[in-house]
């Protein structure tokens, strides 16, 4: 009997562990479940662009589902002021939230201030007894809070992000699936956080000036576009003024361009001293500065130009080389009611350049300067009959594959040769061809011209992609797929031989109508590259979303590559961009082997410029085929 008796303790014992074990394991697999699915609902978040605070509350209520009175919580650490802050807490009490926010880490801060400041987890199973929680003890007691176990939220290189905790209202202690739930989505916590940082860092870059801190020309633009839409409805006037420094270049090739930085700098500092509060002051471009003022009369106007050059008179003085006087020169343009910013900026810039060649301080956009618009109806008169006079021509820009040297594609780029006029500059037709609207005739034959070239070199059996832009005119015309569909049509052309280039600019203007017209130019097969990437502010979510299969660095961040650390860093940022969204990196504009290699060091696939091929005819562009890459890069 007793061994009988025995043996059934024995065997309820190993039940009960088995019990136990099965139970543990369901348990681990409920957590790994709803870490799966917070994980899961954290990254939908993260790809929809929500803000930090919507991403980890997400998480933080996920895990909290895992098990009743479980109480979750983020907080961000400073490393500035060394302090926690709130986060996410969507079950905390405001009263507790309120009263730890802001603590400076430590190690008896609660569990939160000694995860932070050891940078390791701190698990405390009875906060009444724990020394490192004398100084909340109160607070953690008037909220029913027993135990608390926190992590450090690290980056990848092991910096503190901030601190995840799980609070219970009873003393606790975790199992070892309740360890790996904490460290698991501190890890979770800190991908959301390190990606909000790099998404907020490349916006700043986009929309601000890394060197001075000012609005750049993206940011300008979108202001004066907000302020001029505001002035139809309310009647108030907008100047812009046009600033250039006169005697910057001296500065800047005598002295070497770490001082001219800093003049560059001292100037934003003056003028953002000298306008209004409201008032935007942007850095357009090198040593050019553009001043937009909402609600201001002619004679303000006048004023804030008096107040202006009163701040740059002045000499700027500099400690270790002394004082440096820099001119400048303003020109004022007083915005009419459904002008557009980019015209504005135009006629401020119209301004300028009238009063520099006229040797005065400052020029007010007048009649005289409406002249010239009258002569770019002229223009307007001769392109449209530039067409049916067969004025126009296509010329082919290769663009080379770094890593085989060899041309992988063209791009065609439109060239007006008129017997009045001479040779006229894309520079100048193009913008005259968009105001007209003439800009949707010229695109469509030069993407028929464009198609049968390259249907003719794959005849020649050097099969080889075009690239053709697409201007803004274009992206809105609800019949751009039909006309495409139609050139491909009529020349025999495969898709997957047309690309179509469209600027970012063009496409954040018009990001609803761009958007189903690329849809409909993808379902064709056609690709699609994003031109002069950079100079807008493009966000990930808003990438990821469009059919895109390249992005073309601007020209002039690859002119200040070794020269701008702005550059520098906007092409890494690109690069990295283009990355994690898989697609092809062209960097046009390349002039010098340096900018080469530079590209190529910083992992560009793709480029094309002066260096390496100007734009050429078909004949010769053919030739260049048959040679297979023998003028590629070296």
């Amino acid at each position: 009997m007793g061994d009988a008796a025995g043996h059934g303790a024995t065997g309820n014992r190993r039940q009960a562990l088995l019990i136990n074990q099965e139970h543990a394991r369901l348990l681990d697999l409920g957590r790994a479940q709803h870490l799966l699915a917070a994980h899961h609902e954290v990254h939908e978040l993260m790809l929809a662009e929500a803000p930090l605070g919507e991403v980890l509350t997400r998480l933080v209520r996920g895990i909290e589902r895992h098990a009743d009175g479980m109480i979750g919580t983020v907080l961000l650490f400073d490393a500035e002021t060394r302090t926690l802050g709130h986060c996410a807490a969507p079950s905390l009490p405001r009263s507790y939230v309120e009263g730890i926010d802001g603590s400076v880490v430590g190690p008896e801060v609660g569990s939160c201030g000694a995860a932070a400041y050891h940078g390791r987890e701190v698990i405390v199973d009875d906060i009444e007894h724990d020394p490192r929680w004398r100084a909340f003890r109160q607070l953690a007691r008037d909220h029913s809070l027993r135990a608390c176990w926190s992590a450090p939220v690290l980056d990848a290189s092991g910096e503190v992000l901030g601190t995840f905790a799980l609070y219970y209202d009873a003393p606790r202690k975790p199992s070892a699936g309740e360890l790996r739930l904490i460290r698991q989505s501190s890890r979770l916590a800190a991908v959301a956080i390190e990606r909000h940082r790099v998404h907020a860092e490349l916006k700043r870059l986009a929309t601000r000036d890394t060197l001075t801190g000012l609005p750049n020309r993206a940011l300008l633009v979108d202001r004066l576009t907000q302020a001029l839409a505001r002035s139809q409805r309310t009647g108030s006037e907008i100047a812009v003024v046009f600033c250039d420094l006169d005697d910057f270049k001296l500065v800047n090739d005598s002295l070497g361009h770490e001082l001219g930085d800093w003049v560059l700098r001292e100037v934003a500092g003056r003028l953002a001293a000298a306008v209004r509060p409201g008032d935007t002051v942007a850095r357009f471009g090198g040593d050019e500065f553009v001043v937009v003022a909402d609600g201001i009369t002619a004679g303000g106007a006048l004023r804030l130009a008096q107040r202006l050059h009163g701040a740059l008179d002045a000499p700027f003085v500099h400690p270790a080389s002394g004082e440096h006087a820099v001119g400048t020169t303003l020109g004022i343009a007083l915005a009419d009611a459904g002008v557009s910013a980019e015209e504005a900026i135009r006629r401020a810039d119209n301004a300028l350049y009238d009063a520099k060649r006229a040797g005065v301080p400052t020029r007010v956009y007048s009649h005289e300067l409406h002249q010239r618009a009258n002569e770019r109806l002229k223009l307007h008169g001769e392109l449209r009959r530039a067409l049916a006079r067969e004025q126009l021509r296509l010329l082919y820009q290769p663009v080379f594959d770094l890593a085989s040297d060899r041309v992988v594609a063209f791009e065609a780029l439109m060239r007006w040769d008129n017997p009045q006029l001479g040779s006229v500059s894309p520079a100048r037709f193009i913008p005259a061809a968009e105001q007209t609207g003439l800009i949707v005739e010229l695109g469509e034959w030069a993407l028929r011209t464009a198609a049968a070239q390259a249907r003719r070199w794959a005849e020649q059996g050097t099969p080889v992609t075009v690239a053709v832009n697409l201007s803004a005119r274009q992206l809105l015309d609800p019949e751009l797929p039909a006309r495409v569909e139609r050139a491909l049509a009529a020349t025999e052309l495969s898709a997957e031989l047309l690309i179509v280039e469209v600027t970012e600019t063009a496409l954040l203007d018009h990001d609803v109508l761009a958007a189903r017209s690329l849809a409909a130019l993808a379902a064709l097969g056609v690709h699609i590259a994003l031109d002069d990437f950079g100079t807008g502010y493009s966000s990930f979510g808003r990438l990821r979303r469009l059919p895109i299969d390249a992005i073309k660095i601007d020209r002039e961040f690859v002119a200040g590559l070794g020269v701008d650390p702005d550059a520098n860093a906007i092409v890494t940022a690109i690069v990295g961009l283009a990355r994690g969204l898989d697609l092809l990196v062209t960097a046009e504009g390349v002039e010098t082997p340096e900018q080469l290699e530079l590209l190529r060091e910083q992992g560009v696939t793709h480029v094309q410029g002066f260096h390496l091929g100007r734009p050429q005819d078909p004949a010769a562009a053919g030739a260049l085929l048959r040679r297979d890459g023998a003028h590629g890069p070296s």
